[in-house]
């Protein structure tokens, strides 16, 4: 009871005076050492950050969504391409959107490049590196990431959604 007391003060605290997101859902548990681009990423409900997570870029993560520890979502690179121009002062390329739907998991350590989606339902082993859109309820794991299999075959994908609704109210 405490213990639920103590995290739930240590969220309010992060969330309040620690990072700054666009946008907070309910009963979100940040862990500790995020990095977080202040005013550019959105939490939906129920959402868990892992450890030294690193957050990047223009994201949106939606509800039900579980980031393990040291996942990375990273914006737009630095213009390398301008001759003259020595690397680190090189401008950054645009953000374009990250969108994480609602049920994802990703695992440990993995990292998801700028201006993906990551479907509804679906899973990214740890370690991997997504290049790419994820459709939904698709596992994938690799580098590139790349699809293993599925969470669900159509009927239960249905059934699930269904499951899921009436959770919702």
């Amino acid at each position: 009871m405490i213990r639920k007391l103590l995290v739930r003060l240590l969220t309010a605290f992060q969330l309040a005076f620690v990072y700054r997101f666009r946008s907070v859902g309910r009963n979100i548990r940040l862990d500790r050492g995020l990095f977080v681009i202040p005013g550019r990423v959105s939490l939906g409900d129920n959402v868990f950050i892992g450890r030294h997570s690193f957050l990047d870029g223009d994201i949106e993560i939606g509800n039900g969504v579980m980031l393990a520890a040291s996942v990375a979502i990273v914006g737009g690179d630095h213009a390398f391409r301008t001759v003259g121009q020595p690397l680190f002062a090189s401008p950054r390329e645009h953000w374009n959107k990250t969108v994480i739907q609602d049920d994802a998991w990703i695992g440990h350590g993995a990292i998801i490049l700028n201006g993906l989606t990551i479907g509804r339902g679906a899973m990214v082993a740890a370690g991997s590196v997504v290049t790419r859109d994820v459709p939904p309820y698709a596992v994938v794991g690799g580098n590139p990431a790349r699809v293993i299999s599925s969470r669900f075959d159509p009927a239960q994908q249905a059934e699930h959604e269904r499951l899921l609704a009436t959770l919702r109210g």
